[in-house]
């Protein structure tokens, strides 16, 4: 066999060498990569499994500028009074939107504890808040849909007629 044919195996089998080794470690990459993407996932739906809520009633009348909820903690954790404070209230009707922050002015909503077991002012498992919603406007008879959503995007949802 000529040297030349031989030098050309050679060559040939060190580029298919590299090669591989290439698509190797693009490969591990990758896998490593997809590996990381479900523990972020894995621990986001812990977050949610941790942190959840049941609006377990509602209550207002026609011509009342406040709705009250009354919300149980459902989740595994207990959640501090300055991450309830970041939940948000969206309440929808025929025809209007509202968009309520924590706060005490007009549009806006409030909190207490209604059984706090242990006394350390936490929203703990198990316990019940009692929600005021303050409104800028009078509601009229009607249906309205609640929903109740806490600090790491976990809701819960309520129909209410009034």
């Amino acid at each position: 066999m000529p040297i030349g044919s031989l030098m050309t195996e050679f060559t040939l089998a060190v580029a298919a060498t590299v090669i591989a080794a290439t698509l190797a470690g693009v490969y591990f990459t990758s896998l490593n990569q997809v590996a990381d993407l479900q523990k972020l996932q894995v621990l986001g739906l812990k977050e949610q499994l941790y942190y959840r809520c049941d609006i377990i009633y509602a209550h207002s009348s026609e011509g009342s500028m406040t709705i009250k909820l009354w919300v149980k903690n459902t989740g595994f954790k207990d959640i501090p009074r300055e991450l309830i404070e970041k939940s948000e209230i969206i309440i929808l009707s025929r025809d209007k939107v509202y968009y309520l922050l924590y706060g005490n002015s007009g549009n806006s909503w409030s909190y207490r504890l209604l059984n706090d077991s242990d006394g350390d002012s936490r929203w703990d498992p198990s316990e019940t808040i009692e929600v005021e919603v303050h409104l800028g406007k009078t509601l009229t008879s009607g249906d309205y849909y609640l929903k109740f959503i806490l600090f790491n995007g976990v809701k819960s949802e309520y129909s209410l007629s009034v």
